[in-house]
């Protein structure tokens, strides 16, 4: 399904979407006790179209559960965001243009912007002083940095050192940026001017650029062979994980390969350097997978899986056929998490697996059974917390401190 293809990969910005301004939910909800913490929904009226909109709630959201409210904001473009501490980050402002948009959550429950620098595509917050982001039109081969706090760029780091003669189109960080034990580690990506980095790696290897950010200079560049395509960079969902160990999980989505070759590799805890020792392979568990969310926790990884092979041409990507699983990372054995029915593949949702005060939640999308929500993990059975029964899409849901 080339139409398919191409929304991951442009990440719906280019898509023509609906403007203006409705709420359809005037009831305002009782309010809640003042000192509960702000959770926070992203949703669209139909996937992939405006509008979209973000809505904070007082304390986690039960029950059935209505997602536009009165202070909810509209968005002209929503495919997932991340969060910082008490702040949430967009690949778009509400107008829907082009770069990095910060948010916080005032007193009074409504969303302000709080920030924006244009043409940022893939970023990454450090701390509440630094962070780094790509724009293309500065340079491909160069990472801008910024002040997460003031929403100001500072500097870049220059790595036109890495130009690889006879590459039509190479650029770095623009799939994955990391940080990790004082390092940052930018994935290079070697394609074509036609597809700009979007499933046309010309390698057979993921190639890192690691970079020291306390002095802003290159380290090393560091190789994974037999692997492609490591991230996808085009939304909110960053598909690498810090797990409970210590260890960097980075996801090979299989999207750039038909969906033969997805995985997960790891670069440990105190090293720097690829650990070849592990990683997770896709086919061990499905003819053919995609891979774009996990957690990692107590030896284990949580993630999901099709019941049947994916297609390489995506007709099936999208059907309700996925289950989430726990993996146990030595033996590689799988168990099916029980209670939720089948869901929608978590693409763009950075929060599909999420933990929440020491908790596992799971997001699910069952447009047939009129389920959009998330359940909470009890051992290997979940149950439902709440339910959004509406005929749009969420794209992430995350509680600030």
């Amino acid at each position: 399904m080339k139409k398919v293809f191409v929304q991951l990969a442009l990440s719906g910005l280019t898509l023509a979407f609906l403007s203006g301004c409705s709420n359809n939910n005037t009831d305002e909800p009782t309010p809640p006790s003042s000192n509960e913490a702000n959770y926070v929904l992203m949703t669209d009226v139909v996937q992939f179209q405006a509008p979209g909109y973000l809505t904070a709630f007082k304390g986690m959201p039960t029950g059935t559960i209505t997602d536009i409210q009165p202070k909810s904001l509209q968005l002209k473009q929503s495919f997932g965001f991340r969060t910082f501490g008490k702040w949430l980050f967009n690949r778009a402002n509400a107008a829907g243009e082009v770069g990095l948009q910060k948010f916080t959550v005032t007193d009074d429950g409504s969303i302000k912007d709080d920030g924006f620098i244009a043409g940022a595509t893939q970023f990454l917050v450090v701390s509440e002083t630094s962070g780094f982001y790509l724009d293309e039109t500065r340079g491909t081969l160069k990472l801008q940095k910024f002040n997460p706090t003031t929403m100001q760029r500072t500097g870049e780091i220059d790595l036109s050192s890495l130009q690889k003669a006879g590459v039509e189109y190479q650029a770095i960080g623009k799939h994955t940026l990391a940080a990790k034990d004082g390092k940052l580690y930018a994935g290079i990506s070697y394609g074509t001017k036609a597809q700009q980095g979007f499933g046309d790696d010309l390698y057979n290897y993921v190639e890192f650029a690691v970079i020291d950010m306390a002095t802003d200079k290159l380290e090393k560049t560091i190789k994974y062979d037999g692997q492609k395509g490591i991230g996808w960079g085009s939304s909110g969902n960053k598909m690498w994980t810090m797990g409970d160990d210590g260890a960097l999980y980075l996801y090979s989505s299989g999207l750039a390969d038909g969906f033969t070759n997805a995985a997960i590799i790891r670069i440990k805890k105190g090293e720097t350097d690829f650990d070849r020792t592990w990683k997770l392979k896709g086919t061990e568990f499905q003819a053919s997978t995609a891979i774009s969310t996990a957690l990692v926790k107590g030896g284990k990884i949580y993630l999901e899986f099709p019941s049947e092979p994916l297609k390489a041409d995506y007709s099936n990507l999208q059907s309700i056929i996925w289950d989430y699983y726990v993996v146990d990372m030595t033996t590689m054995q799988k168990t099916k998490i029980e209670g939720m029915p089948q869901h929608h593949y978590s693409f763009a949702n950075e929060q599909a697996i999420t933990e929440i005060d020491g908790k596992i939640y799971f997001w699910v999308k069952n447009k047939a059974q009129k389920v959009d929500g998330y359940y909470v993990l009890d051992v290997t059975k979940a149950t439902q917390v709440f339910n959004n029964p509406h005929e749009g899409f969420t794209w992430g849901f995350a509680k600030l401190p």
